[in-house]
């Protein structure tokens, strides 16, 4: 009768131990159900390679060849918060900044004389974005005795324009004058709320691993492929054409935006 009592009063320190078990990157293990963290939060930094591609060839009605001219070197940074509604299974979102660009060629079809007309537009854009991702995130249990991770996810990203600058060099002929002219410019920000998109949707691809530090931290780095697809992310006929020193205006071929990040981070 003792003894029964005894495991009585013992059955709920047990049954307590069992269930506090340790949150994801605090102990290793390979299977197995366990508690987890609901909410998680980090860090992160991503180096970028941005570029523009043009969704055609030419412009919509065909006076222009368009092509993507080159990429830039930009960088990411922002908070991320993660939201598991099982252990391994997520929804994740956040707040970054994203630095990005392209380079942009375009060339006049014709060699009109008759007005103002552009020839070459050569234009490297230098953009910043407030971006407010949502993914859905699905990562494995802890690999062997170091607990390691390795994810995937998939999601949208909705960024809202806070910079715009562009480095150009233009060739146009100039009707009134009977010459050909050269306009230049370096990091000369853009004005007009429609030069540039003021919001962009995209969508990102991701992989990556988690590696425990204790604590309930973990190190974090991942490979990103951010594919914008509207809207058009430049306007060039809408630029303010004689503050930027040239004659005429030009389209593009509806360009998109798109990055490849790495990123590194920590969870706390």
């Amino acid at each position: 009768m003792k003894k029964r009592l005894l495991s009585l009063l013992l059955l709920p320190a047990f049954a307590a131990s069992a269930q506090d078990m340790p949150a994801p990157g605090v102990a290793a293990r390979t299977s197995g159900p366990t508690t987890y963290k609901n909410i998680r939060l980090g860090l992160y930094i991503a180096p970028t390679s941005s570029w523009m591609r043009p969704t055609a060839n030419q412009d919509d009605a065909g006076n222009y060849n368009v092509s993507n001219n080159g990429s830039i070197v930009g960088f990411m940074y922002g908070l991320m918060a993660e939201f598991y509604f099982a252990e391994n299974y997520a929804i994740t979102t956040g707040l970054q900044v994203n630095h990005t660009g392209g380079q942009i060629l375009a060339t006049s079809v014709s060699d009109n004389t008759s007005d103002n007309q552009v020839r070459t537009a050569d234009f490297t854009y230098h953009l910043q974005y407030l971006e407010i991702p949502l993914n859905v995130k699905l990562r494995t249990y802890g690999l062997g005795t170091t607990g390691l991770r390795v994810f995937g996810q998939v999601g949208l990203t909705a960024g809202f324009n806070i910079g715009k600058k562009v480095d150009y060099t233009v060739n146009y002929y100039d009707h009134d004058a009977g010459t050909l002219e050269t306009a230049t410019g370096d990091h000369v920000k853009l004005t007009g709320t429609l030069t540039t998109a003021p919001v962009m949707l995209q969508m990102n691809l991701g992989a990556g691993i988690e590696y425990p530090v204790g604590n309930g931290m973990a190190l974090y780095a991942g490979l990103f492929f951010n594919n914008g697809f509207l809207p058009d992310a430049t306007n060039p006929d809408k630029y303010d054409a004689g503050r930027l020193g040239y004659k005429g205006s030009f389209k593009d071929g509806n360009t998109r935006l798109n990055n490849l990040a790495l990123r590194v981070g920590i969870y706390f």
